[in-house]
């Protein structure tokens, strides 16, 4: 009986500080200060090159030769890098205007539909305060929005409205959801599209399709992600609420893209449902809290609940 007691009482306090960690609870500013930081350029410049060679072979329809091949994916491959650099280089010139240090952009290159994994900079000093804060998690997502808008329109000029091939008993056709703004692009720059008719997306089309959905995945309110970053700016330790509400939706949505199910390992294991703390400082203008509403209406108007299913 007293060993039942034991196990449970442990029990009991694993979950407890497993929960704090997921709340942020600890009062600790982090990253830690990493003053003797210097790029490392190599680094930075292959994982670019290896990016740019994925992404154009994602984005190709094919060649004789590799060179073909590339040359044939680069409209794809440089509208998407031109959305993910702008993302990026928004935090990391705000970050560097406000004296924080940071990583220049490390792309990612992943053999895939897409060719990448994205791109990311680490912070390697502390965020003075949440004006600072606001600015870091607005300026990379409101940069990249700007890039996919402009990507989206040229694009959607160029695709066309095709039948959908007509399946059999062993055919799987991939259909990929659209948020409310690229819903509302292909209405204005397209029209009604007829029954049993689809768009088939030109190279700049698709990857401003990617560049909304990477837009909406960093602008998600749960943990170290930019949307976090400015729901804390606005609201302090609130954004909690908002992390834990979000959470218990893509759990639903699971059940309908299992895609989702690997941002819920993501979220328990690595990103966390609360944000670090961050010292008050100055209070927000009106300006300041109009830019992070800005970030809360993009996230909504460029969401895509199931990204894709396989019909």
């Amino acid at each position: 009986m007293d060993n039942t007691i034991t196990l449970y009482s442990k029990v009991k306090i694993i979950l407890k500080r497993y929960f704090e960690a997921l709340n942020m609870e600890q009062r600790v500013v982090v990253p830690q200060y990493d003053p003797y930081y210097k790029p490392k350029w190599i680094t930075i410049i292959l994982l670019f090159i290896a990016t740019f060679i994925t992404t154009s072979i994602a984005g190709s329809n094919g060649g004789g030769s590799i060179l073909a091949i590339i040359i044939n994916g680069l409209p794809f491959s440089l509208s998407l890098l031109a959305i993910l650099f702008a993302h990026e280089m928004g935090h990391y010139i705000t970050a560097r205007y406000f004296g924080v240090i940071a990583t220049p952009p490390y792309f990612i290159p992943f053999p895939s539909l897409i060719g990448t994994m994205g791109a990311i900079i680490r912070i390697k000093s502390p965020i003075p305060d949440k004006r600072v804060l606001l600015y870091i998690g607005a300026m990379g997502p409101i940069a990249g929005f700007i890039i996919s808008c402009i990507v989206i329109i040229a694009g959607l000029m160029q695709s066309s409205v095709q039948p959908l091939p007509q399946l059999t008993g062993d055919s799987l056709v991939p259909i990929f959801g659209d948020s409310l703004l690229f819903s509302f692009f292909v209405k204005i720059i397209i029209g009604t599209i007829p029954q049993g008719y689809d768009v088939y997306l030109s190279p700049l089309a698709w990857a401003g399709w990617i560049g909304f959905l990477v837009t909406s995945l960093n602008l998600m309110p749960i943990g170290q992600l930019d949307g976090s970053h400015v729901l804390y700016a606005l609201f302090g330790e609130k954004q909690r609420y908002a992390g834990w509400l979000f959470f218990g939706i893509i759990c639903i949505l699971t059940f309908l893209w299992v895609g989702w199910l690997i941002w819920i390992i993501l979220t328990v294991s690595l990103l966390m449902i609360g944000h670090p703390y961050i010292p008050d400082g100055q209070p927000l203008t009106p300006t300041e809290k109009i830019m992070g509403y800005l970030c809360i209406i993009i996230f909504i108007f460029t969401f895509i609940p199931i990204p894709v299913v396989i019909s």
